[in-house]
């Protein structure tokens, strides 16, 4: 249900914004209509040579007299013109994005550098299938820029927004979660430095979290984010299984809670189904192909068409027009299709 109605929401605004690029040219339209009638009217006072022949001799001679009556050239005619008018009136409803737009469009990756991210369920870690993933993104995006945040108990920007893979890819390597100064999962501090990152270009800009998932209490803080206007999308690409598994520190022995016994690393499905429906995250869990970076691409494509490009051209429609137009006109090759004015 939600789909349809979202397909007829797309249709009723692409209605509301059709118009005509050069509209000067629908003067044409009645002058059309005029030399139409003018047409039809003077053939259907010429006396035909048929009406000098007996009724029941002119019935038996002609063929297909009715249909002659009711449609002529003229009308062809008539129609191909109003279709070629509108063509020339350049209907429109949609705009084509300047190419410079997409790549003026940032992507901040918030990755999450904690304990848990040392999980073994996939191999060979969480963290480094997280580092795996990234790259791929990345890399799928040439041209476009791309930000890295690290963050547990606090965020750090790591890479500004930059498109040199080069340079993204040795800082990405280098994160560890020893390295972080608080453990823990805060979305919260992420949010102010994407920002940062963004500058004026947060309309158009996209922050994947790439983690391990999410706390019942970030769904609220992120509902509130989203909510506003000028808030970028927010994605997730979420690394493991529901199940979990076991992190290990590098000298093989478990991560530990703060209680002695080992962290939990289970991954809590419902919330991330609450998080995509309440704060319009949209959620991807993470494959083994390379669907999820395609899911993702098309997230960050469809955040970019909904903002406003300033150098975005309107897409000019007529060439639809022109089509029956052009099939109508194979109407001249038929015997007895003519005109006379």
């Amino acid at each position: 249900a939600d789909r349809w109605s979202q397909a007829g929401f797309a249709r009723m605004s692409n209605f509301d914004l059709f118009h005509f690029l050069r509209p000067m040219w629908l003067v044409a339209g009645p002058l059309v209509g005029l030399t139409w009638w003018l047409v039809r009217r003077r053939e259907a006072g010429k006396t035909s040579i048929s009406e000098l022949v007996a009724p029941h001799l002119r019935d038996a001679l002609t063929v297909n007299r009715g249909g002659r009556a009711r449609v002529r050239a003229v009308d062809g005619v008539a129609i191909a013109a109003l279709l070629i008018t509108l063509a020339a009136a350049g209907p429109t409803w949609s705009k084509q994005q300047s190419p410079w737009f997409t790549e003026a469009a940032p992507l901040i990756v918030a990755i999450e550098v904690s304990d848990s991210m040392r999980s073994n369920d996939l191999l060979p870690t969480r963290l480094d299938r997280a580092r795996f993933k990234v790259l791929d993104l990345v890399t799928a995006r040439t041209g476009s820029r791309t930000a890295i945040i690290a963050y547990a108990g606090s965020a750090h920007i790591v890479v500004p927004p930059t498109t040199d893979i080069d340079v993204i890819k040795p800082l990405l390597e280098s994160l560890d979660p020893a390295i972080m100064p608080l453990q823990g999962g805060d979305v919260s501090a992420v949010l102010p430095l994407a920002e940062k990152l963004l500058g004026d270009e947060t309309g158009i800009g996209t922050v994947l979290f790439v983690n391990d998932g999410f706390d019942a209490a970030d769904i609220s803080v992120l509902a509130d984010y989203t909510s506003r206007n000028d808030a970028p999308s927010i994605s997730a690409l979420v690394i493991g299984t529901d199940e979990g598994g076991v992190a290990l520190m590098p000298d093989g022995s478990p991560v530990r809670s703060d209680s002695g016994g080992r962290i939990d690393t289970s991954i809590d499905a419902t919330v991330l189904q609450n998080l995509s429906r309440e704060a319009n995250v949209s959620v991807v869990r993470a494959s083994t192909g390379e669907d999820d970076i395609r899911q993702l691409l098309r997230r960050i494509e469809s955040n970019l068409r909904q903002a406003d490009d300033p150098n975005a051209q309107w897409k000019d429609e007529g060439w639809l027009f022109l089509w029956p137009a052009a099939l109508l006109s194979l109407l001249w090759f038929r015997r007895g299709w003519t005109m006379r004015w």
